[in-house]
């Protein structure tokens, strides 16, 4: 471990290099600015949630019919999320969606299915249109990466970022390791995005192994953990998602699978999902977990995905497409001698996750403006880590928004940038440092299985009072006790400081989930002391930012654009609650 610093001065830094973080990098590149890219992952064109492929990509084209126009979706949307959701970001997301997608075909990727030798679209998950493009994937990151190392960007791989630095509500850089090499970045910027995707390995799953979870498990909420510690605000951290998975295997898939017209029955051979919700199993994606979860409670499990009525043509397709999000899943079906085409496959609720709660725009996370900036000046955010998702499209889509927005930023005058101070810098970093020497502390593992095991008992998808308080002492005490976590390596020193955001991000969760007195979008966010939805009270944000003794909860009418909590100009216009 080297004692000197690695110091970087550009224009933008990008904490994250997956879809949204290089989508972001793009624009700003070809604005002329300065970018460094900080992955933890190996290799760019190969890092974050969809590094290995994905198979469907949701977006308006604007292709001739009514249901294909920015508009026809937006009528749609408060029905969607329930009325909680940012319509003037979701707004802007939509009307993008067909610019960005030409451009993300200008760099090499192709979305028409050679069968056809066009888009072949499909309709899942509640959505009034066949807005999901399915096209094989496997190599749609690195086409984008590509973009980013072809601009001449700098992508520090390897390297995790730890702190942002601010003043007077303004972030100015970060610092940064590298895991491998012991390097340690101060890295000055004029704007920094936030890309570092949503909170992965938060409970436990059918499997017993915490890596194998459904989305990206090196995403554990660094941005939120960042953002919040720089003084950002984060919004509907109370909700959850979940999805079914085959038994034993997180994987991606599930939309495949509705799309494809799949049906659901449980171990009476039951077609259940019309019990739930007039469309099905077209349903949004949690209202299909909620009647899962409801069938086990009811006794009727197992649950099993049935594909037998399917033509071969689309059995064919299935088949063909099974590698493209998970390359070991057509290994997991020939050794578990699981046969789609000829029997059942049951299905498993995945583990849980800070993204987007199971509907289309909600995101959990930093709350943004139209442009991707948060309530820190110069401080942008975009993908799964932002108030407004919508899966790869949506990351896709509002990084562009956000690189653009940091482009039109420092095209103004900002100011003289402060100098980062070197001496506590060089506190962080010993306090960092410090796990490696934690001979006898607490191993990350059992730390993190901790958190993950109160989230599950306490904080999942069934909620009450009693629950989330407890769960809340629980991690506060596991709080107490991150300073005798034990790093063995410098690997694991990164290990460390993703536990710590996983538990704060468990942290955060709980205590909106305990403001917001209502059920609602089912799994998403079920209080069994408040069963009901209450749309007079609760049609609100909950915000959540850091206070002078911990959390500090309001609530914002949805009537309201979230950039309207940035300015506290009304105090009228929010409530405290927490």
């Amino acid at each position: 471990m080297s004692a000197d610093w690695n110091t970087l001065d550009t224009d933008v830094l990008v904490i994250g290099g997956g879809v949204a973080g290089c989508m972001a990098a793009i624009p700003a590149l070809e604005a002329g600015l300065k970018v460094v890219v900080c992955e933890k992952g190996k290799v760019l064109d190969h890092c974050g949630s969809v590094g290995c492929g994905v198979d469907h990509y949701l977006t308006i084209m604007e292709s001739g019919p009514e249901w294909d126009t920015p508009e026809f979706l937006l009528k749609y949307v408060p029905q969607l999320t329930d009325g909680i959701v940012d319509m003037a970001v979701t707004s802007r997301v939509i009307h993008e969606m067909p610019r960005v997608l030409r451009r993300i075909e200008s760099f090499g990727v192709d979305f028409k299915d050679k069968r056809y030798g066009d888009y072949y679209r499909l309709r899942s998950f509640g959505l009034p249109g066949t807005y999901h493009i399915n096209f094989d994937g496997t190599e749609f990151k690195k086409h984008i990466g590509q973009q980013v190392r072809k601009k001449k960007g700098t992508v520090l791989t390897r390297t995790m970022a730890v702190q942002l630095l601010t003043e007077d509500n303004r972030v100015y850089g970060a610092l940064a390791f590298n895991f491998r090499t012991g390097e340690w970045f101060a890295i000055r910027a004029r704007a920094i995005v936030l890309a570092a995707g949503e909170v992965n390995r938060l409970s436990l799953n059918a499997s017993g192994i915490a890596f194998d979870s459904w989305h990206c498990p090196y995403n554990t909420g660094d941005a939120h953990r960042m953002g919040y510690n720089a003084g950002a605000t984060l919004t509907n951290m109370e909700f959850v998602e979940s999805t079914l998975t085959p038994k034993g295997f997180s994987a991606q898939g599930l939309n495949a699978w509705v799309s494809e017209g799949a049906h659901f029955v449980n171990k009476s051979g039951e077609r259940f999902m019309f019990k739930y919700d007039e469309k099905g199993e077209n349903a949004r994606r949690a209202v299909i977990a909620d009647a899962v979860i409801m069938e086990y409670l009811l006794g009727n499990g197992p649950i099993y995905a049935d594909c037998r009525h399917l033509s071969k043509d689309v059995l064919d397709h299935m088949e063909a497409t099974l590698a493209v999000d998970r390359y070991t899943m057509p290994a997991f079906y020939e050794q578990k001698a699981l046969n789609f085409r000829d029997e059942p496959v049951e299905v498993s609720i995945s583990e849980l996750g800070i993204r987007r709660s199971g509907v289309y725009f909600r995101g959990s996370g930093l709350a943004v403006d139209t442009d991707g900036q948060t309530s820190i000046q110069s401080l942008f955010a975009a993908g799964d880590c932002a108030s407004v998702s919508g899966g790869i499209a949506g990351a896709s889509v509002l990084g562009h928004i956000a690189g653009e927005g940091v482009a039109a930023h420092l095209a103004k005058p900002q100011g003289a940038r402060p100098d980062i101070d070197m001496t506590a810098a060089n506190e962080i970093r010993a306090s960092a440092m410090a796990h490696m020497h934690n001979d006898d502390g607490l191993p990350w593992k059992d730390f993190e299985q901790q958190t993950r095991q109160t989230v599950s008992d306490y904080v999942g998808v069934r909620r009450n009072a009693k629950g989330l308080n407890r769960a809340l002492d629980t991690l506060h005490s596991l709080a107490d006790q991150e300073p005798a976590l034990k790093a063995d390596d410098l690997h694991g020193l990164m290990r460390v400081q993703e536990s710590k955001s996983i538990r704060l991000s468990a942290e955060l969760m709980a205590h909106a989930a305990l403001a917001r007195n209502e059920t609602r979008t089912r799994s998403s966010h079920r209080r069994l002391d408040y069963p009901e939805t209450d749309d007079e009270n609760w049609r609100k944000f909950v915000l959540v930012e850091r206070g002078s003794d911990g959390p500090k909860v309001s609530a914002l009418s949805c009537d309201k654009p979230l950039a309207a909590a940035f300015t506290r100009l009304d105090a009228k216009e929010l409530s405290d609650v927490g």
